[in-house]
Order: C-alpha cells, then sequence, then structure tokens
C-alpha cells in the first residue's frame, strides 16, 4: 500500500501499487472490493490497469482520483470502481489530494505541483521548479489551510501558505 483516503461513509481505500490496484474496505477491516490490476509491460495500459496505483484522493461525493504513477496519469472512479476518466497532459503523478474543487498532483519528475478541476481534469494552475521542491511525493493540509508536502529528495516536508490577494 502507497497512499489511504476515508469516505463519508468510513469506507478505507487504499492505493495498492505492488498489486496494481485499489483496495475498499469496511471500517473493521473487512474487504468491500478490489478494482484494477497491474498493466502489461511494454504496452499501453487500459483504464483500470495501472503501472502503480501510487497516491489516491477522494472529493466530497466520494469520487477516487488515482495517482497512476508510470502512465502519467489520473485514473478517476465512483466509488463502487467503475471507471469514470482518464485525466492526462501534466506529467508523472505520485500523490493527489482533493482541495476545495481542484485536484493537486505532486509531479515528482518535473518538481511540480497541478491544480486540475475537477470538474473535467484541466489544468488550471501548476507551480513548482527544482529549487522550490524537490521530487515532490505526497501532501496533505492543515486546518489552517497550509499545504504541506513530503519531498524525496529535499528529505524533508515544506509547508506552504495560499497568498491573499491585496485586492
Amino acid at each position: 500500500p502507497e497512499d489511504i483516503v476515508f469516505s463519508s461513509s468510513g469506507d478505507l481505500y487504499v492505493a495498492d501499487a505492488g498489486n496494481g490496484r485499489v483496495v475498499r474496505l469496511k471500517p473493521d477491516g473487512t474487504i468491500v472490493s478490489t478494482w484494477g490490476k497491474r498493466g502489461p509491460k511494454g504496452e499501453p495500459h487500459k483504464a483500470g490497469e495501472f503501472a502503480a496505483a501510487h497516491g489516491i484522493a477522494i472529493d466530497k461525493n466520494d469520487r477516487i482520483y488515482v495517482a497512476d504513477r508510470g502512465n502519467r496519469r489520473i485514473q478517476v472512479f465512483e466509488k463502487d470502481g467503475k471507471f469514470v476518466a482518464e485525466w492526462t497532459g501534466f506529467g508523472q503523478p505520485f500523490g493527489a489530494l482533493v482541495v476545495g474543487d481542484e485536484l493537486l498532483v505532486t509531479d515528482g519528475d518535473a518538481h511540480t505541483i497541478s491544480h486540475l478541476s475537477l470538474k473535467d481534469g484541466k489544468l488550471v494552475h501548476q507551480w513548482g521548479n527544482n529549487e522550490v521542491l524537490q521530487l515532490p511525493h505526497m501532501l496533505t493540509t492543515a486546518p489552517d489551510g497550509s499545504l504541506y508536502v513530503a519531498e524525496v529528495a529535499g528529505k524533508r516536508i515544506q509547508r506552504f501558505r495560499r497568498q491573499r490577494d491585496k485586492n
């Protein structure tokens, strides 16, 4: 397992990179369902196939977003595992986090964080470089809205605050 999120009902969703799948569990640990599989090496991967189900995020409607590291995409699923969409074109996703109406995705290879619209997966904003972020991996927010980013190459956790408009 690489990452975990909780649904509004308390179910746990686990990004299981080692087995190329997502596992849904009840709060007591009972497996409800699994979906996905490791895609074939050297061939394009289909919907529901993963190079590595690495990061996982969930929105207020319990829609699941999986950072498919190695396939350069986010795969979107309903809470029961039904495939919804594939979002591409922004780099190699490691970690994922829903903040408001955006999905934040760390791209370790490009040293950036992409903000994607939850509506359609379009890039809203992207920031960072190898001087600011050193292989950003996973991320979370604090109650005050600060963003915390764990870095592999930087061997640190950085805290970022949203800048306030001056108007």
